[in-house]
Parts: C-alpha cells; structure tokens; sequence
C-alpha cells in the first residue's frame, strides 16, 4: 500500500494561527475511512526553527488518486497562512517498489 506523508513547518509565533485553521479544516474534510487508514493523524515537534508537523495516510488499493485529491483539498486551507509552508509526497514500500523489476524481497 501507498503512503501519502505530509510535512508542515511553520514558525512558533503562528501556532495558534495553524491550530485554529486545522480545527476548521478538519470539520471541512473529515479523515475517509474509505480512503484509507491514518497511520500518524498529527505528529510534532518543536524546535528554534519553528514547529514541524508530520501526518501519514496509508492508502487502501484503488484510492490513490481520490485520496490524493483529498489531501491536496485539506492542505489547500493551509494555503493562506503566511510562514507556513508544506509537502505532500507519495511514498511507496520496498515490495511496491521492486514491482515490474528484477527484484524481489528475501523471504
């Protein structure tokens, strides 16, 4: 199965900022079970760079497109906060990884 990984960073002087917009977009677009399952809902940590926010979906076979549609609409609340910036990325196991190659896992 796929993973959608998102990363936000922002500023600590913006957290309460940040929190209310995620309470809100969370209302907006609530976690579909039917896309998948929330692996890390929201994990951080907090540094003198600022604040470094982590989530990760693993996707059910078939959604991937529907969940990354998704999760750019949920990011895409994120948007008009200034100092926060984000990543979305596609991460793949290794067994998904060698699939159509020569190689395959140990057993």
């Amino acid at each position: 199965m796929p993973y959608i990984i998102v990363q936000i960073w922002y500023p600590t002087h913006i957290g309460t900022e940040v929190t209310e917009k995620f309470l809100e977009v969370v209302k907006e677009f609530p976690f579909d079970r039917s896309l998948g399952k929330e692996t890390i809902q929201v994990a951080s940590n907090t540094n003198k760079k600022g604040t470094e926010i982590i989530s990760v979906m693993e996707v059910k076979q078939g959604k991937l497109e529907e969940a990354w549609k998704w999760g750019r609409n949920r990011m895409g609340g994120f948007q008009s906060i200034k100092g926060l910036e984000y990543d979305m990325r596609l991460w793949t196991t290794l067994t998904e990884a060698f699939e159509g190659s020569e190689y395959s896992l140990p057993e």
